[in-house]
């Protein structure tokens, strides 16, 4: 069935949405299921749900450079978003470090300006500059104002608030290598899949892994996230290519603060005005960076 412009824009703009809840149900799956156990439930269902609604380009039509690239970054991505907010200390730094891994809207421009040899402008350095102080702000302790603030307390948790940062690099590069070389290929349901075996095989192999507490709270989160992430990367993937993309990108630089107010209220945690403040910083900064003059 042919899909409109309008009704392509739509689905666009819903996949935002849905990708919007994904720090929230992350971490309160987490909370039942463990960060490794949680995620591989996750990304099993989401990666059934894929298998079953996409269409799906045969393996030997994928460009064998993309293939190992793609999924690398892909999976690697989904490890680092998916732990860094599982093994954050409590429900705020959960959200926190869910604002650094949308950096990476900006680095995404970034790298592929680089990547296609492009002057790296005034624009995008500012944008760039606003979104990591953007980050800083929201992070930083409600005592106050400091670099050295913000840096003693990611210090507390640096394997979190680092692999966060990997989550931002690496999907910009996974956005950024797709555009070049994927050659109109859909990966989405393969990488997904594999993301799911990954985390299996972190949680299986893991000493003293942590078992996972089933219960009707945790059966409804699972249910939730999974479809909604499945969702999204199917909804996304038909708005790219009949949508305007030009109006998707700019709707889903509001991804941070729908994301951090999904967050909010699903983890009935309040967030202090300078994270706000920041997450509007992180906007601002990939609006000013996708200008690239």
């Amino acid at each position: 069935m042919a899909v409109s412009s309008r009704v392509a824009l739509a689905m666009g703009l819903g996949a935002i949405l849905l990708w919007s809840t994904s720090v929230g149900t992350m971490r309160g799956i987490t909370e039942h299921l463990g960060a490794t156990g949680g995620a591989a439930v996750l990304y099993t269902l989401s990666a059934l749900l894929l298998f079953g609604i996409t269409k799906r380009t045969p393996l030997k039509s994928f460009p064998p450079v993309y293939l190992v690239l793609g999924t690398v970054l892909f999976v690697g991505y989904q490890l680092c978003f998916a732990l860094a907010v599982g093994l954050a200390r409590n429900r705020s730094e959960a959200i926190e470090v869910g604002m650094v891994n949308y950096l990476w809207p900006s680095l995404t421009v970034l790298c592929s300006a680089l990547a296609m040899g492009q002057r790296v402008g005034a624009a995008l350095l500012a944008g760039l500059a606003l979104a990591f102080a953007g980050v800083v702000v929201a992070c930083m302790p409600a005592h106050g104002f400091a670099l050295a603030g913000f840096v003693a307390h990611a210090a507390g948790n640096p394997l979190s608030y680092g692999l966060a940062l990997g989550a931002a690099f690496t999907w910009a590069l996974y956005c950024t290598v797709t555009n070049r070389l994927a050659r109109g290929c859909n990966g989405v349901w393969l990488f997904m899949a594999l993301s799911a075996v990954a985390f299996w095989a972190l949680h299986l192999l893991k000493p003293g892994a942590s078992a996972m507490h089933w219960s009707l709270p945790a059966v409804s989160q699972v249910l939730l996230a999974g479809s909604a992430v499945g969702a999204a990367y199917a909804l996304w993937n038909l708005a790219i290519l009949r949508g305007n993309v030009g109006t998707l990108g700019l709707a889903a630089n509001a991804t941070p603060l729908l994301s951090a107010l999904f967050a909010s209220l699903w983890l009935s945690t309040a967030l202090p005005l300078s994270f706000w403040a920041g997450a509007a910083l992180v906007v601002v900064g990939s609006v000013v960076a996708g200008r690239r003059g």
